[in-house]
């Protein structure tokens, strides 16, 4: 399995994100979301979480990553996260000069919280727990002046890893060298596309300890949302959200830019909670910045269907020449 040599996973997760501040008061946690795309909820189990905390007081101004070959600690620069009752490995911490700015917590979701997170869900891995109980999390100072809240819903999409442009996190299949815009995607080529949340891994995932480098770990081959979903490479769409009168079937279908053929959907070997969806662009794709997506329950383009089941995920960019 090929890795993404050229970047440090820890460093891809201290970009910082910072809320605006809050008063000091008694901590808070102001949101959680998928560490790759933003999107407010907390990630499946196995997967990857940033939340932001107010409140926490006596922290040293810093970015604070967990010590390379070593697995996660469960105590960060003195903080701690704890997910239904089991501790969250920590990635990085960011403590921002300003006492009155939020701190970020990265980490990666315990498996416990699968047993409450998704059972409004499509589907639930054999072996999980349906006990019931209402998660939750909590973010901290060792064990004390801790921020609890219920566990957020999780995100109906993961998210691709992307820089600060905007531009896919990717690499070429065939030698590992990032894609970038002067080192663009060729048509026809396989290219590795690295994300978050997207799918379960079943055996559950390694915790805390990066996935061996030889062999593969798969996941599945259908993302959390359900349905039909397929990856593409195009304009992104807007779907249609006014459905009386009732639209005829895709209105203005891109039949020209059908799905891309995924060749496989694994955890990234060497990393930690970390997707890797290498696909092959179309021998027929225009050059161009093309947003990579998901899309699932709706025309290619995004339109044509009301349904509460049809929606894409975020995208980030991808370059072709």
């Amino acid at each position: 399995m090929r890795r993404l040599s050229s970047f440090h996973w820890a460093i891809l997760l201290t970009l910082p994100w910072i809320l605006p501040g809050a008063l000091l008061a008694q901590p808070k946690i102001v949101a959680v979301v998928n560490s790759a795309s933003w999107q407010s909820g907390l990630p499946a189990g196995g997967a990857l979480a940033t939340a932001f905390v107010s409140g926490l007081p006596g922290l040293t101004p810093g970015t604070y990553v967990a010590p390379p070959s070593q697995p996660l600690p469960y105590t960060l620069a003195g903080v701690t996260a704890i997910v239904n009752n089991d501790y969250a490995p920590l990635l990085a911490v960011i403590v921002p000069s300003d006492p009155s700015a939020n701190v970020q917590v990265n980490f990666q979701v315990p498996l416990s919280a699968n047993a409450s997170q998704l059972s409004g869900h499509f589907w639930i891995p054999y072996g999980i727990p349906q006990d019931g109980y209402a998660g939750y999390i909590s973010i901290g100072l060792g064990t004390d002046r801790a921020a609890q809240s219920p566990a957020p819903a999780m995100p109906d999409w993961g998210g691709f890893f992307s820089d600060a442009s905007g531009y896919a996190i990717a690499i070429h299949a065939s030698d590992s060298s990032p894609v970038t815009a002067q080192n663009p995607a060729r048509p026809g080529e396989s290219i590795i596309a690295y994300a978050d949340g997207f799918f379960l891994a079943w055996p559950p995932p390694p915790i805390a300890v990066p996935v061996p480098l030889q062999g593969t770990y798969p996941i599945g081959d259908v993302p959390i949302s359900g349905g039909t979903a397929n990856l593409y490479l195009q304009t992104y769409p807007t779907p249609i959200t006014v459905c009386s009168p009732s639209p005829p079937p895709c209105p203005g279908s891109v039949t020209n830019t059908p799905a891309l053929k995924v060749d496989s959907t694994a955890l990234a070997a060497g990393a930690v909670g970390v997707e890797q969806i290498k696909f092959e662009v179309p021998s027929n794709q225009k050059p161009g910045n093309w947003a990579l997506f998901f899309n699932a329950g709706s025309c290619p383009d995004g339109s044509g269907l009301c349904s509460n089941t049809a929606s894409s995920s975020p995208y980030v960019l991808l370059p072709v020449d």
